[in-house]
């Protein structure tokens, strides 16, 4: 999943459709499944966290990199004036946050910019 994918899903899902909500939801229950040590516990998280909506499931037909390739479009086409990129001022890197002061790649920090 690419950087900007990342940020968007974690920082704006409050722009993601009821869909793309469970659907997130699914393939976050899906890695805790792939990490479960018994059989029961498997059972009970893909029972309260991956969903069998054909709608939902369709989202992620193509896999996870699709689906937040495709939310991560979605959101910027639709809610460009509601989303903040928040880039490095020296090297314009995406920053982990929309609050972040400091750069995950150069490690710049506009602390006292604020």
């Amino acid at each position: 999943m690419d950087d900007l994918a990342r940020y968007i899903v974690n920082h704006y899902q409050n722009l993601m459709t009821l869909e793309e909500k469970a659907a997130y939801k699914s393939v976050l229950g899906e890695l805790k499944v792939a990490n479960a040590d018994s059989v029961a516990m498997k059972n009970a998280l893909r029972e309260r966290w991956v969903s069998d909506n054909p709608a939902v499931r369709g989202l992620l037909a193509n896999g996870t990199d699709a689906f937040m390739a495709n939310v991560r479009d979605r959101i910027l086409r639709e809610h460009t004036n509601d989303i903040f990129l928040n880039h490095c001022p020296r090297c314009g890197a995406l920053a982990k946050t929309p609050t972040a002061r400091q750069c995950p790649k150069c490690f710049f920090s506009w602390h006292d910019d604020a």
